[in-house]
């Protein structure tokens, strides 16, 4: 749900407030992988990835109060958890920034969609256009008239049960990186990613406490040494 003004006013106020070992002990919490480049971590669901226009409490302004150094490079949504990488200089982050816009890095979600999709094994893709659509801000639609391509592929693991709904754990990989690309993708197949907030309606909402959808796996060419670096962070549902 979305804060009030009241809410973003306080917790604005409660993050300026925190001394600088709350920050430290959030960095080394998070820390997956650290070198003098790069810096990986595990963001939590529910913060967001940067500022907002009002709230001011994220993973990058978190990261800035432990290390000034520290550079963006790419996003996670607010309810999405899991892997991101950021830079520690301005090389690094030019290096593995052209690398996302040449799509080398592979990234990998586990997400858990609401009913019994396919069966386990089956494995395939979803080609369809994503655009943001005003109307309905902030929500995301599938539109084949629109110019920029999204492409996922995806793997169904396994058909579980959640509070006494059938659910269907997934593994999906995003080819492109359109804002939302997974949640709509996964709307188009009728298949909501269970606990989201924006897609999700009644039971499908009801059954998670947060959106089921983690960023489990990243692989990208370390900046100065150009080795395959590999990470994982395990799922949390």
């Amino acid at each position: 749900m979305p804060f009030t003004d009241k809410e973003i006013d306080a917790l604005n106020i409660q993050e300026k407030a925190r001394p600088f070992e709350f920050f430290q002990a959030f960095a080394q919490e998070i820390t997956v992988y650290e070198d003098d480049d790069i810096w990986v971590v595990d963001k939590p669901a529910g913060l967001l990835s940067v500022d907002g226009k009002t709230l001011k409490v994220s993973l990058l302004a978190r990261l800035e109060r432990a290390n000034p150094a520290v550079k963006l490079i790419h996003r996670l949504d607010m309810d999405t958890s899991g892997l991101l990488i950021f830079a520690k200089n301005a090389a690094a982050q030019t290096n593995i920034s052209k690398q996302f816009i040449e799509r080398l890095p592979q990234k990998k979600y586990q997400a858990r969609v609401f009913g019994e999709w396919e069966s386990v094994g089956a494995t395939g893709k979803i080609s369809v256009p994503v655009r943001y659509e005003p109307s309905t801000k902030p929500r995301h639609i599938v539109d084949p008239n629109w110019s920029k391509h999204a492409l996922t592929l995806y793997e169904v693991l396994a058909h579980e049960q959640c509070n006494g709904q059938t659910v269907t754990r997934v593994l999906l990989k995003p080819v492109t990186g359109r804002s939302h690309q997974l949640r709509v993708h996964m709307v188009h197949v009728d298949h909501v990613i269970i606990g989201d907030p924006i897609y999700a309606e009644g039971s499908a909402l009801d059954i998670a406490p947060r959106l089921n959808l983690h960023a489990q796996q990243l692989r990208l060419k370390h900046p100065t040494l150009g080795a395959w670096m590999d990470w994982e962070s395990p799922s949390p549902f």
